[in-house]
């Protein structure tokens, strides 16, 4: 799947999260140990113009559009003591027809599943307290 490079449109779904972020999921191919090949699909982000709403799960055709970066502040610094980026890619659709629209419902985003955990009340009594 190209984003609009030359002369062809793209079409894309885009899926709305609860906290209003867009993205898309593009589906490519890799080849496992024993060399079978396997579908696996990449989440991208993706951005509109200021005031565009797109509805969530509405199949769109990029008329204009282009791969963008953008940049996470991490919790390390560099050697001069400034902080560091990861850098990432978004695609940028600056025009596009509305071919399906979506539904009003958000996507439920996937949490990771957290352990448990440990409780850290205790039982004590006042002879224990150093106060």
């Amino acid at each position: 799947m190209s984003i609009n490079i030359g002369q062809e449109p793209s079409k894309l779904t885009i899926y709305k999260d609860e906290q209003g972020r867009y993205k898309t999921y593009i589906k490519s191919t890799t080849t496992n140990e024993n060399g079978e090949t396997e579908d696996i699909y990449m989440s991208k982000k993706v951005t509109f113009r200021k005031g565009v709403e797109v509805k969530n799960k509405s199949v769109i055709e990029v008329i204009k559009g282009w791969v963008s970066p953008y940049k996470i502040k991490t919790d390390e610094l560099n050697e001069d003591g400034k902080p560091k980026y990861k850098y990432f890619d978004k695609i940028f659709v600056s025009e596009f027809n509305l071919l399906e629209e979506g539904i009003d419902e958000v996507q439920n985003t996937r949490q990771p599943k957290q352990e448990p955990q440990d409780s850290f009340a205790f039982d004590t009594t006042m002879d224990e307290l150093p106060f």
